[in-house]
């Protein structure tokens, strides 16, 4: 009788033990913030702010245009999860964003903690003065791509930082670690890039779309034409007529473009202008070794100075 009273107490033992290890594990994974970034940018940025403390997915490729993709069940399922949302905003993701939040979880809808667009929180920059259909592809609150300015980087870094915080309040103090971390280095680094782009200081390029704008004034690069006449309308034979007269008119380092801009019209007014053509990565992942913000900044810069003649 002491015996099994003895295996009684030990069975409940084990089982109590089991049931706390279990609970650990339990709550250590659903503590875990889950955060869905729109663009490869945002995750990056995520990803140093949050750390080993978060988990994060991006909607979106370098090699995808974020203006438009789908809302793909297995997108809809990571929206529906998530405890926090980072997106450009400024109506990039215009096309699908909005259907995305109508399945999305009660976190990340307008309003909430966990709803965060980048071009809320910045300074815009081309805000056209008329809007109409006339126009092309335009964004009335002015350009997205806010990501290529490293002021607003770092901006937006503090905000998820702050958003984190209150999702994850334990780990609070973490997540404002990480920041200053990045914050140090993101100073750092500015002015090196800056050093290392003084030979790009009022250069002139043609691109295909205004989606260096940002990246270009923060290097004071000079952008005297573009292939898109109006964005997202493909460009006329007379409109590159124009565009060629005013490359041999004027001294252009080359031509420049995203990977998912098409190739044709770029590399035809680089084979007829005789200037090399250019793809810069964009954001995150669009080249080669490009796998953070830093890479990004760097690996751009030196494939502009790429550009220069030869001495």
């Amino acid at each position: 009788m002491r015996t099994s009273t003895k295996l009684n107490k030990f069975h409940i033992f084990i089982l109590v033990i089991a049931g706390v290890v279990l609970s650990v594990g339990s709550s250590s994974t659903e503590a875990k913030p889950y955060v869905l970034t729109c663009e490869p940018e945002w995750r990056s940025l995520v990803q140093v702010i949050g750390g080993d403390r978060v988990k994060v997915d991006s909607a979106t490729t370098a090699q995808q245009d974020p203006h438009f993709i789908r809302a793909k069940p297995s997108l809809i399922a990571k929206a529906r999860r998530a405890d926090l949302l980072v997106c450009s905003g400024a109506g990039l993701e215009s096309g699908w964003l909005p259907l995305l939040l109508e399945r999305a979880s009660k976190q990340i809808q307008p309003g909430q903690v966990g709803y965060l667009i980048a071009a809320e929180h910045v300074p815009l920059i081309e805000i056209p003065e008329l809007v109409d259909r006339s126009q092309g592809d335009v964004h009335p609150e002015g350009n997205p791509h806010v990501h290529l300015d490293p002021a607003n980087v770092e901006l937006i870094a503090k905000l998820v930082a702050e958003r984190l915080s209150k999702i994850d309040p334990g780990s609070s103090e973490q997540y404002q670690k990480n920041l200053e971390i990045f914050k140090n280095r993101w100073k750092t680094s500015q002015v090196k890039w800056l050093q290392l782009a003084k030979p790009l200081n009022r250069k002139n390029v043609v691109a295909f779309h205004k989606s260096f704008s940002y990246l270009f004034r923060f290097l004071n690069i000079q952008v005297i034409g573009y292939i898109e006449k109006k964005p997202g309308i493909a460009p006329s034979a007379s409109h590159l007529a124009t565009v060629v007269d005013t490359v041999r008119s004027g001294a252009v380092l080359g031509v420049v473009r995203t990977p998912f801009d098409p190739s044709d019209s770029s590399e035809w007014l680089s084979q007829k202008t005789g200037k090399p053509s250019v793809i810069l990565p964009f954001t995150v992942g669009g080249a080669p070794g490009v796998s953070d913000l830093f890479l990004l900044y760097e690996y751009s810069i030196k494939a502009l100075l790429d550009l220069l003649p030869q001495s």
